[in-house]
Order: C-alpha cells, then sequence, then structure tokens
C-alpha cells in the first residue's frame, strides 16, 4: 500500500450522542450575571461611604480650637489699633483704615516713593581682565602665545 493511508471512520464508532446540558449552562450565566451585580452594588456602595466621609472630614466637622483662636487673633490685629512697639512710638491701624489714608495720599499726590520719572546715569563700560592699567576701556588685552601644536593632540 502507500505510504499516506486515509482511515475512514465506521460507522459502528458513532458520535457522542449527550445533548449539552443547557440548564446547567443557563444557572451558571444566571449566577455570574447575579455576582456581576452585586460586586458593581458594593463598589458603589463603598466609593459613596467613603466620599461622604471624606467630605464630612474635610469640610462639615468643627474646626480646631487651635485654629479658632489663631483666626480671631489675626483678625484682632486686622481689625484693631494697638502698639507694635510702644518705645518707638509704632503703631499697628487697622486695614480698612489703612488702606483709606493711602488712598487719600494718592489722590493728593504725598506718596512716599520717588513717584517722578528720572532719567538713568550713563553707566560707563567696566575695565576687561587682562587689561593694563590705564589703558582705553574698549582696548582689547594682549593675545596669550600659542601653545605649542602637540599640545593640542589627543592621544586614542
Amino acid at each position: 500500500m502507500s505510504e499516506h493511508e486515509i482511515r475512514h471512520a465506521s460507522p459502528r464508532e458513532g458520535f457522542d450522542r449527550a445533548e449539552p446540558q443547557a440548564k446547567s449552562i443557563l444557572w451558571l450565566a444566571v449566577i455570574s450575571l447575579v455576582m456581576l451585580v452585586v460586586v458593581i452594588v458594593g463598589v458603589t456602595m463603598y466609593f459613596d461611604y467613603v466620599y461622604q466621609e471624606a467630605v464630612y472630614e474635610k469640610v462639615l466637622t468643627a474646626p480646631s480650637e487651635q485654629l479658632n483662636e489663631l483666626r480671631a487673633r489675626e483678625n484682632a490685629q486686622l481689625a484693631n489699633y494697638s502698639y507694635v512697639d510702644k518705645q518707638k512710638g509704632v503703631v499697628r491701624i487697622p486695614v480698612d483704615r489703612a488702606m483709606e489714608l493711602f488712598a487719600q495720599e494718592a489722590a493728593a499726590g504725598k506718596l512716599f516713593y520717588p513717584g517722578k520719572p528720572y532719567i538713568p546715569k550713563k553707566e560707563e563700560p567696566a575695565a576687561t581682565p587682562g587689561a593694563a592699567p590705564g589703558a582705553a576701556p574698549g582696548a582689547t588685552p594682549a593675545q596669550p602665545a600659542a601653545a605649542p601644536a602637540h599640545a593640542a593632540e589627543t592621544k586614542h
């Protein structure tokens, strides 16, 4: 016979005549779907819980007593008159009053900083390093001696 023999199936061998178990497959699909919905709902509820806790902790809780004292002290300094240094005569005035006084001074032209434009002085060129004393400002220094040719070579 030939080397490549084709084997023919015997009709007695047959095939698997059992039907797929449709009920088992259906139950597996339903249980998987229910588990998926349960996981999604659980993760959503957990996220909402954590989010609400974070909002409560960061926004809705009462500030600490130290923070309230600090804010009260800062507000008192911004809104009341007081001495900063009584011996030198330095006082603190409320911010609103300071803004009013500053606006009045600005309107009257009595600003405490120089408000008039001025012409800048002409800048003299700086002496170049290595220039001889008494040399002209634009003169260039003497060129250094050329390096020997073999100093520029590199060895590989």
